[in-house]
């Protein structure tokens, strides 16, 4: 039975690792290393309302996360408003309202630790088949546009030069990030899940200086990352989402060794 648990949380941990790492790479080049917490927070309203009505669908917190993720770029794009400004307004407002939800939902001080911190080790079968389903669509969808991507963020002049619609490209990536970071929360939290946009890139990008060689290592220390959190929570009964971001936290010093001595 045990068993069963520890391979469901390491086969999802592993799928939204691979999914995040790659999104990460984009994420720290543009500089948008706040996005996560935004975009995480303000799944957290959706979560409160879960509680309210007693469900434990994903369609709230992804509706408000999705919707987030388009203020967002909208507000970027369109209203003139800095990445940072708009994320900072959905933050306050989303954690406003969700801590007003659940102050008046039952149970909500008994979950509280979970939802901010993450238990993947409850992660059930319907989590799996949906992270399945999610990573599909999502390494798909990055396999598409992954050049596109990869030529807005160093240059978005040329990009629109050539042709690319970059506004929409924009929205796209904003909402296929949410949808990740949503599945994510289950996973690490709302609190921990910007550690793997952030920490991913970082490792990669000690450890090679060309987009493939940083991509592949920050996929394969996330996937690390991931096992060895889940085994030492399991060893020594700690939080999950703790012990994951601690040893990609260790990771990446030894990889800020590595590229200071190389």
């Amino acid at each position: 039975m045990i068993y069963d648990i520890l391979f469901r949380a390491a086969l999802v941990g592993i799928l939204l690792a691979v999914l995040l790492s790659i999104m990460s790479y984009f994420v720290v080049l543009r500089k948008m290393t706040f996005a996560g917490v935004g975009i995480a927070h303000s799944a957290f309203g959706g979560i409160a309302l879960n509680f309210l009505f007693g469900i434990t669908s994903y369609i709230l917190p992804l509706s408000f996360s999705v919707i987030a993720s388009i203020f967002i770029a909208f507000m970027y794009k369109k209203g003139k408003m800095s990445e940072d400004s708009a994320i900072d307004l959905i933050f306050v407002f989303s954690m406003a309202f969700g801590v007003f939800i659940m102050s008046i939902s039952k149970g909500y001080s008994a979950n509280m630790l979970g939802i901010l911190f993450g238990n993947i080790l409850a992660v059930n079968t319907y989590d799996l088949y949906i992270s399945i389903f999610i990573f599909i669509l999502g390494f798909l969808f990055l396999n598409i546009f992954f050049s596109h991507f990869q030529l807005i963020t160093y240059n978005e002049e040329l990009a629109k030069i050539s042709g690319m619609n970059v506004d929409m490209l924009y929205y796209l990536f904003w909402i296929t990030l949410a949808v990740i970071i949503v599945l994510s929360i289950k996973l690490i939290g709302i609190i921990l899940v910007n550690a793997f946009l952030v920490l991913p890139a970082l490792v990669g990008m000690n450890m090679s200086k060309n987009y493939k060689g940083a991509i592949f290592s920050a996929i394969a220390s996330s996937v690390v990352s991931v096992l060895l959190g889940i085994f030492i929570s399991y060893l020594v009964n700690a939080p999950t989402g703790a012990s994951i971001i601690l040893t990609f936290v260790t990771l990446w010093a030894v990889s800020a060794i590595y590229a200071k001595l190389k």
